[in-house]
């Protein structure tokens, strides 16, 4: 039987969604590198040209935002009343498609509201687009339809999203199995787990480093590290401790990682004057650098479309039927059929 880190291993999760710090940062320089060459270009083409070109957004910058409309995204989501994993699943579409491309590129306000749509698509829930549409305003359904290939595109057909809601209800059924603590206790840690979950992980770059579990036990060490401490006694008696050390080891750097974002920050990210401050300045810079023939995804599509129906079909043999199922008399299929042995030789073989 599979274990469940053999199974993880296996999903495209862990396959096309996993980097070490060094390799991301390596994606988001080079997808930063190449939208600036693009949009130059594209710049110096247009009618008039632009001289000179404007500043483009660095890769920290192009992070800032992202950061800045992962919170828009979670801030909407809630009217919708969405269930937490379309949340946190439309929140990561938006991380991942941002990994190859450019916020420079495709105007993230358009792609957050094609994220939750297309969030609740990959998760079975079904919605009405006008109803997401009604929460944003000046927005209509085909503005939100219109960016939905570009998005699969984006994160390369990969709609599965494994997040570690369900570990945490796994590992509180387990301590109170132990029965080591008292359940006001685990209840509290509970709560303040899904909290963290519910935010921290999205707003950061676990789910590109950790696994669900790995990412779950940090939250949780958060909340009450002598819990997870109990668990890895557990998971670990009898064993080496080299081993237990290792996991533990993982476990506390992704913890850092997620302390750098509480979940406190939802509420006091909109009234800190200068988180305020520098995101205005990031989004007066974005509007003056982005990619002209990209600002107008409903148009860009309509364009894509007109020109894939110009486009000459191909011409069909007038024997190509014949060719594959003969002309009437029989002889195609004839010359089709497949050998077999000659008649003195059962197909089937000799009699037992």
């Amino acid at each position: 039987m599979a274990t469940e880190d053999a199974r993880y291993r296996q999903s495209s999760q862990y396959r096309l969604w996993s980097f070490t710090p060094s390799h991301l940062a390596t994606l988001r320089e080079k997808t930063n590198t190449l939208a600036r060459t693009h949009i130059s270009n594209r710049l110096r083409a247009s009618d008039p040209p632009v001289d000179p070109l404007p500043n483009f957004l660095t890769p920290e910058e192009e992070y800032m935002i992202l950061n800045h409309f992962t919170l828009e995204l979670l801030r909407a989501a809630p009217y919708c009343q969405l269930p937490t994993d379309i949340q946190a699943t439309a929140a990561i579409f938006l991380r991942r498609f941002y990994l190859t491309n450019s916020v420079m590129t495709y105007p993230p306000q358009e792609l957050i509201k094609t994220c939750i749509f297309f969030g609740c698509k990959a998760e079975g829930y079904f919605i009405r687009v006008q109803k997401i549409a009604d929460i944003f305003p000046n927005t209509t359904g085909e503005m939100i339809l219109a960016a939905e290939y570009v998005l699969c595109q984006g994160i390369r057909f990969a709609f599965d999203v494994r997040h570690p809601f369900r570990a945490l209800e796994g590992t509180v059924m387990e301590l109170r199995r132990l029965g080591n603590f008292d359940d006001d206790r685990i209840n509290r840690a509970h709560k303040r787990t899904r909290d963290i979950l519910k935010f921290s992980p999205l707003v950061t770059d676990a789910y590109f480093h950790y696994t669900p579990s790995q990412i779950m036990y940090a939250a949780l060490a958060i909340a009450d590290e002598e819990l997870v401490q109990r668990m890895l006694q557990e998971a670990f008696a009898g064993q080496n401790e080299e081993a237990k050390a290792k996991v533990w080891s993982v476990i506390r750097t992704c913890k850092e990682m997620l302390e750098k974002e509480p979940p406190e920050k939802m509420t006091s990210y909109w009234t800190d004057p200068e988180s305020n401050k520098a995101i205005k300045a990031l989004r007066r810079k974005l509007a003056k650098c982005r990619d002209p023939d990209r600002v107008d995804l409903v148009a860009l599509q309509k364009a894509r479309r007109e020109e894939a129906a110009q486009k000459p079909k191909p011409k069909i043999a007038s024997d190509a039927d014949e060719k594959v199922f003969g002309n009437g008399t029989g002889e195609g299929r004839e010359s089709k059929r497949r050998k077999v042995a000659p008649e003195a030789v059962d197909p089937f073989g000799p009699p037992l």
